[in-house]
């Protein structure tokens, strides 16, 4: 009989958000944005500290700097966006967020998709 996980870990999580919002794996952004959900879903609170403590945060990892943190994060959402992954991400969230001309932040993506991932956990927990 296969093994049938019944819980899938985080990064199955994000990878599977990713594909659902069409988010290449080969750009450095999709490496820097996995890393950025992992430590706002870890520290909520970081997510009013972006570029003084989340990208510098991500920049040391991957030993390279904050600000090209900031652009490739930018990128990755702007390949999803012009690949019009947008009803896709509205399915996943559960609501019209986004239209073809207002795509979100760095700060807004990354706050949205680590907000589902903590309101998942929680619904488990309380179910």
């Amino acid at each position: 009989m296969p093994y049938a996980p019944t819980h899938r870990s985080f990064e199955e999580k994000v990878t599977a958000i990713f594909l659902v919002a069409g988010i290449p794996a080969h750009i450095k952004g999709y490496h820097y944005l996995r890393e950025g959900i992992r430590l706002v879903y870890n520290d909520p609170d970081l997510i009013n500290r972006i570029t003084k403590e989340l990208y510098p945060g991500i920049a040391k990892r991957f030993d390279t700097s904050p600000s090209k943190v900031e652009r490739a994060i930018r990128h990755a959402i702007e390949v999803a966006w012009t690949r019009g992954k947008i009803e896709n991400l509205n399915a996943l969230f559960g609501y019209n967020i986004y239209g073809k001309n207002d795509k979100p932040t760095n700060g807004e993506f990354i706050a949205l998709v680590a907000d589902k991932l903590l309101m998942e956990e929680q619904g488990k927990k309380a179910g």
